[in-house]
């Protein structure tokens, strides 16, 4: 359940304030909302990844509808891409590695502040 709700948090933020600061603001806020909450290294790479790297495909898709896919036709034609939409999944998976480890990065730095219990030896 934390899982779902760190990516809506990560997506939402993501969403809102990309238009309004760089690209670049997605890594702050998948790094502040995995070092707020506690999780593990997996769990809070899946939500920065899915968070950051849905809100980046989706806009990513919405610019290519809104421009008739004659920019991204041209950019696949240089790239020698078969299909444009390459270029969307492609922009989905760069945004979406950066949030992952900007997430597993924020999760890690708050388990530097973290005592580690000590096991007992029958547990």
């Amino acid at each position: 359940m934390k899982l779902i709700i760190r990516l809506i948090i990560i997506g939402a933020l993501t969403y809102l304030l990309s238009p309004i600061s760089g690209w670049w603001i997605c890594m702050v806020i998948a790094f502040v909302v995995c070092y707020i909450s506690q999780s593990s290294g997996l769990n809070a790479f899946v939500a920065g990844f899915l968070g950051v790297g849905l809100v980046w495909m989706g806009h990513a898709w919405k610019l290519d509808v809104k421009n008739e896919s004659s920019f991204s036709s041209v950019i696949a034609d240089i790239m020698q891409l078969s299909d444009p939409i390459f270029l969307i999944f492609a922009t989905g998976l760069i945004g979406g590695l950066a949030g992952g480890f900007a997430s597993l990065s924020g999760t890690t730095f708050r388990q530097l502040f973290i005592k580690q219990k000590k096991r007992s030896l029958y547990s």
